[in-house]
């Protein structure tokens, strides 16, 4: 691929506290067969030497740039790369995982076909160990599939959200001037700002494409600090009020069965974890307004989630901390037999 023909794209890489792990992920960025990119990486008050291997990397790059912030977290660090962007297209990539060569030639070559709004792939998940160490590699693909016209984009929204399209910003192309044209931008949310980001592109977006080539590799198992707040129930209802204001700016029908049983699955569920680890009040979660709802209409059909509904809406608040904690345990105890069962092999 010639590079002086081809557009500008710029690649956002926010980065914290992962120095064991950027260096591959710069390489696996510069070696990409499309050339023509700019590398932003934003510092996000990182404390173990990140700042200087970006420094270095970038005297062996001119494509390469480095920006320092203090900590404020992923969105803010994406939104300051953001600004820096020159490119017509953008990219995220975070530090602790790394791409193919091709990711990016693949991702335009499919965006030029239709001149597409979104385009995205699929991840491959790397399972570590507790040191970090790669022990098993799971290919995930979507299947090849185009949508164009606004009404068609915006009708397959549930779905893109439950195949995961519209969560992580990562693996998928963004055109610069949407998001410039439409102030979208991550919220200052220490989670789920991604899914906020994401939304709020889609909203404005008239096309879409999906390929079956993954080329992103995400690490996971990793002994990241979980640093989800005691109040992130109020990004859960903020998350699906803002989805249903879409669909009524819209003026399509609100899927709220569909939303429920997602939402619960995959945030309501997740936070109570949380809370029942940490020792917190599950009825300051589950006796909110949003998430009571959410609750008594969503059809979990998995075991664990039908028996956490039914704890809820008996208000068995004890019982459902107890229940929460032995799911956890137990998932913990699978997670480590088959972690090592992969390092032996």
């Amino acid at each position: 691929m010639k590079p002086n023909r081809e557009p500008l794209i710029s690649v956002v890489l926010p980065t914290y506290n992962v120095v064991q792990y950027l260096q591959q992920c710069l390489e696996s960025v510069a070696a990409q067969t499309y050339h023509n990119i700019e590398v932003i990486i934003i510092i996000d008050g990182a404390t173990d030497g990140s700042y200087e291997i970006a420094q270095d990397f970038c005297k062996t790059d001119s494509r390469f740039s480095v920006y320092w912030q203090e900590n404020a977290g992923s969105g803010p660090a994406r939104n300051n790369g953001l600004a820096h962007c020159q490119g017509e297209f953008v990219m995220f990539v975070d530090p602790d995982d790394w791409i193919e060569p091709q990711l990016l030639e693949k991702l335009y070559e499919a965006q030029r076909e239709g001149d597409y709004d979104l385009v995205a792939s699929q991840r491959i998940f790397v399972t570590c160990n507790e040191d970090g160490h790669i022990i098993r590699f799971n290919k995930k693909q979507y299947v090849d599939e185009a949508i164009t016209e606004q009404q068609n984009v915006r009708m397959a929204y549930m779905r893109m959200l439950e195949k995961g399209v519209v969560s992580n910003p990562t693996q998928k192309l963004y055109k610069l001037s949407l998001i410039r044209k439409h102030n979208v931008c991550f919220p200052p949310l220490w989670r789920s700002q991604d899914v906020a980001f994401n939304r709020q592109y889609y909203n404005h977006i008239r096309s879409l494409r999906l390929i079956s080539y993954s080329g992103y590799y995400y690490r996971l198992g990793l002994n990241h600090a979980d640093k989800t707040p005691s109040n992130y129930v109020e990004t859960i209802c903020q998350l699906y009020n803002d989805c249903k204001t879409m669909y009524e700016g819209w003026n399509i029908k609100f899927p709220e069965q569909q939303m429920c049983n997602f939402f619960f699955r995959a945030r309501v569920y997740s936070h109570l974890q949380k809370a029942a680890s940490q020792d917190w009040n599950i009825a300051e979660v589950v006796e909110v307004p949003v998430i009571w709802n959410i609750t008594e209409k969503a059809q979990p059909k998995t075991w664990h989630l039908k028996i956490t509904k039914y704890l809820i809406l008996t208000h068995s608040y004890r019982l459902l901390k107890w229940f929460l904690r032995a799911v956890r345990f137990f998932k913990l105890r699978v997670l480590r037999v088959t972690r090592v069962q992969g390092e032996l092999k």
